[in-house]
């Protein structure tokens, strides 16, 4: 590709669609700047479709704390309960483990996450209050649900009780007052919307592609999250529509319901393309959070095992080696729960909707670097993320060009590969750092040694992937291992539904084996019959792929 990247054509990008201001999905708003996107695809030449379907929905409305009459502002939770226009009264008081609640409303530090509401209201209380680290307010939302709900007893699980955040000065006013009456409003709204989601493609000369995606909803005018990830899409569409057709296809998918629907946009699209993206996807590459301004350090997150090595060598290529410090700030800020594995690997939010179906990925974004003032505390994100302050001029157009390079790097070395740049002894490794963990707890756990033991024949079959020669029969070998291990890595339970909530591990089928040693008699027996189903899925995924390997490459075979 020849064709230069334009910061110009980028920032034009994410200025025009901010001028719309909050794009909620279903809205005008949203509409128009469907529109929008649509115009430049027709103006760069890329054919697209404009997907319409009905989504859960949910945003806040208005939202405030009174406290002896004076009005704090608050910024509402998606999927938290709607107090309706007269608000609840409780007492202030912390969230403290273990303390009745009763009719008070709560103090929580940060953001108002799920598990926060739900420990509030099992304690009996009618309301949470979440405190900033500084004078911003963000909007996040508060659902285990991903994508759209599947039945009554999903919505079942929303939380109870309303929930607003408050900036952190009001919130030492708050702390002030424990024990004293506190009104709060939070209208919120949850609703099924008819929704508009555009897929563009710019068709390859084999059937197979590698899918982009970037949510294109958001919360107020949302310049770096994310319409300068909607940029960055646009500007790949632009230059490959202009230059020479690629070996494999690129699809570009604008996410509409990202968290005020739980992933709806992707979800729905795994759904309805599932058979298109099983058979044909190489990978899929998450594009959010990019561009932003005084962000210096290039984060790889969201990566499969087999992609990391060549992942992590085009970030390297493209914007230099991260300084160690860097590194080490990085992979704090990429929290998950697993205890050896590495925090890049693919995490539970973001859209990352494609695990079930078995597709690899990868994902860069910009964060701040570790000395800036700027960012939240312990993350890599702007203190204006998810704000209202994040407006047109936070997006940094040199850095959005330099992004966008990366991707496009990504992106030139998948679709026009001879062979494709996988590398299974990396997810080996993966899974027997999982596997140690889980060891650790339970050494006696059913099928856990055995696990350990098949991964390593994998892990020395997949040595031998190095050393073939480039051909289709490879690249379609080194997709169907894909299909055999991610849903296993990443899905608890079926590869065709989404596990509940948002905490990340490999292997998570397994997670039992964690608190095996302390569950009553009874309860370990029947944890026990969780986890032999369990590493018997994991252990067929791994035969499978093991076998994928040898039916390409006999062991009389010379490499």
């Amino acid at each position: 590709m020849q064709h230069t990247i334009s910061p110009d054509e980028l920032h034009g990008t994410v200025r025009e669609l901010c001028a719309f201001g909050r794009k909620l999905p279903g809205s005008a708003e949203e509409e128009a700047a469907c529109a929008a996107i649509g115009a430049r695809l027709d103006r760069y030449g890329v054919p697209y479709e404009v997907h319409r379907f009905e989504a859960y929905i949910s945003w806040p409305f208005r939202s405030a704390v009174t406290l002896d009459g004076a009005v704090l502002e608050a910024t509402g939770v998606a999927f938290t309960a709607d107090t309706g226009a007269a608000g609840v009264t409780g007492r202030l008081a912390e969230l403290k483990a273990g303390r009745d609640l009763t009719g008070c409303v709560v103090l929580v530090d940060g953001l108002a996450r799920y598990d926060a509401c739900m420990a509030a209201a099992k304690a009996g209380a009618v309301g949470l209050i979440a405190i900033s680290t500084g004078p911003q307010r963000h909007f996040v939302q508060a659902s285990p649900i991903w994508g759209a709900p599947a039945g009554a007893e999903q919505v079942a699980l929303l939380p109870p009780i309303p929930a607003v955040q408050v900036s952190h000065g009001d919130g030492a006013v708050l702390r002030a007052r424990l024990g004293t009456e506190v009104h709060m409003l939070a209208e919120t709204r949850r609703e099924w919307r008819d929704v508009r989601m555009p897929v563009a493609e710019i068709a390859g000369r084999e059937p197979h592609f590698v899918l982009l995606g970037a949510h294109y909803c958001t919360w107020q005018d949302g310049a770096t999250d994310n319409l300068a990830g909607v940029a960055l899409l646009l500007e790949l569409a632009r230059l490959y529509a202009k230059g020479e057709k690629p070996r494999y296809g690129i699809r570009f998918a604008f996410w509409t319901g990202h968290e005020q629907g739980g992933y709806a946009g992707s979800s729905w699209y795994a759904d309805h393309a599932r058979a298109a993206l099983y058979d044909h996807a190489i990978a899929y590459l998450n594009v959010d959070i990019v561009g932003v301004r005084g962000a210096t350090t290039k984060a790889l997150r969201n990566v499969t095992g087999e992609l990391a090595d060549y992942s992590a060598s085009v970030v390297e290529s493209v914007a230099g080696k991260l300084p160690d410090e860097e590194e080490a700030f990085v992979r704090l800020a990429l929290k998950r729960q697993d205890k050896y594995v590495d925090p890049r690997r693919s995490s539970r939010g973001s859209d990352q909707s494609f695990s079930g179906i078995g597709l690899s990925g990868a994902q860069v974004s910009s964060f701040l670097p570790a000395a800036s003032a700027e960012h939240l505390p312990q993350s890599g994100l702007p203190w204006w993320w998810q704000t209202a302050q994040d407006t047109a001029e936070r997006c940094d157009p040199a850095i959005l060009a330099q992004d966008t390079l990366v991707y496009r790097h990504l992106v030139e070395g998948l679709v026009n590969a001879e062979a494709l740049p996988f590398d299974y002894t990396a997810t080996a490794a993966d899974i027997l750092a999982s596997l140690r963990e889980y060891a650790e707890a339970a050494p006696e756990a059913p099928g856990i040694v055995e696990l350990i033991a098949q991964t390593r024949v994998f892990q020395q079959t997949a040595a031998r992937l190095r050393q073939a020669a480039p051909s289709a029969a490879l690249n379609d070998t080194l997709l169907r291992i894909a299909r055999h291990l991610n849903p296993v890595l990443h899905h608890a339970g079926s590869d065709f539904t989404y596990d509940l909530g948002r905490a990340t591990r490999l292997l998570p089928g397994l997670a039992p084996a964690l608190r095996l040693a302390s569950l009553p008699a009874d309860e370990a027996r029947m944890a026990r019959v969780v986890l032999r189903r369990q590493a018997n899925r994991a252990l067929q995924a791994l035969r499978l792929a093991t076998r994928e390997i040898e039916t390409l490459l006999p062991e009389n075979q010379t490499s």
